[in-house]
């Protein structure tokens, strides 16, 4: 099953050149075109105000993404929920919750969050204040998506490593809208901005800048913060191993930005082990990560905290691993978060 996904994730990123996959190049975009107009056709109806949006009693910020894939857009959610947090504000942070690792994270991250899972964000909500839980802001994640709700800001995250894919909507395509929904964003934000060179930064923003200009923009990274083991949760700076010999696995959306955050480190990657974005280890799948590893010399086994949160019983039994603690920073434009918060607030600055 997962070799077919990563079949057509290949198709979907130009990368397969077999041959039948001209045919089902040609067949995914007869899809992918009725897929654009059924987007279009719903984002329609509630931005035309035939379908009304829900309100909640308190601001909603939006963040959402244009691909299929990681983006970097729950480590920019946890950032905004602390920021708020520092204000002694109370978020609540809506998630769909595709899989529990992202909704475990986010509360082992943010303990004085409120943290709302369910695909019926509104409902959600709704149980919160049945719970007599107080709340200030709402960060709806994944919200570009998301119509049902009235939001009072709408912020894009986009990935500096690989952007708008080959520029066609799924399944042909890694876009989930076209591109022209750009021009709803209030902020992009983009990620990774250290993983690209200068150059291709530049051009990128200067893209965005003619799809959304209306919009601000903001800069973000992955800051490496340490190493812990998955048993014990003792902390290793990351600079104690440079040099070492690594065996690694991810189940990422962009399990390359992983990859080059170790190589920044200059820790000798010897055997990569990348699945599909919220795969679901098997015992079987993880003996096979411990023994290749070990028949190539690796020193240590190096996951993400994301695939942690997602298996720690059974990555813990297994293998026992280093996790990468990583937190999302700012290093352009966060007086333009700043601003928006304290209006949305009422903090003054």
């Amino acid at each position: 099953m997962d070799s077919m996904k990563n079949y057509f994730r290949l198709l979907a990123e130009d990368k397969q050149n077999d041959p039948t996959s001209g045919v089902l190049s040609a067949l995914l975009s007869l899809v992918a075109w009725g897929y654009g107009l059924g987007v279009r056709m719903f984002r329609w109806l509630y931005e035309g105000k035939i379908l009304a949006r829900k309100r909640l009693p308190y601001p909603v910020i939006s963040v959402g993404n244009l691909t299929w894939g990681g983006t970097g857009k729950t480590p920019f959610v946890e950032y905004l929920a602390r920021k708020i947090g520092m204000h002694r504000r109370v978020p609540l942070v809506l998630t769909r919750g595709y899989s529990h690792d992202e909704a475990l994270e986010l509360q082992n991250h943010l303990p004085t969050a409120v943290i709302g899972v369910g695909k019926d964000r509104a409902k959600v909500a709704r149980r919160v204040k049945e719970e007599k839980r107080h709340v200030d802001i709402a960060i709806l994640d994944d919200g570009l998506q998301h119509q049902v709700l009235h939001r009072d800001v709408d912020i894009v995250v986009i990935n500096s490593l690989n952007p708008f894919g080959n520029g066609k909507l799924i399944p042909r395509g890694i876009l989930r809208e076209p591109l022209s929904v750009l021009k709803r964003a209030a902020i992009i934000v983009l990620t990774h901005v250290n993983l690209v060179s200068p150059e291709e930064l530049g051009k990128l923003k200067e893209k965005v800048k003619i799809l959304a200009p209306q919009a601000q923009m903001v800069e973000t990274l992955m800051e490496v913060l340490f190493l812990y083991r998955a048993k014990t949760k003792v902390r290793t700076a990351i600079e104690k191993m440079t040099g070492r010999r690594v065996a690694t696995f991810a189940a990422v959306g962009t399990p390359r930005s992983f990859q080059l955050v170790l190589q920044r480190f200059q820790l000798k990657t010897v055997r990569n082990f990348e699945f599909l974005d919220h795969h679901e280890y098997t015992k079987e799948e993880l003996l096979k990560v411990k023994e290749v590893a070990q028949s190539a010399g690796a020193e240590e086994i190096i996951t993400t905290e994301k695939d942690f949160y997602r298996s720690r019983a059974l990555i813990t039994e297994m293998l026992n691993p280093l996790v990468l603690a990583a937190r999302l920073r700012v290093v352009s434009g966060e007086e333009i978060l700043t601003d928006r918060l304290f209006r949305l607030l009422g903090v003054k600055n």
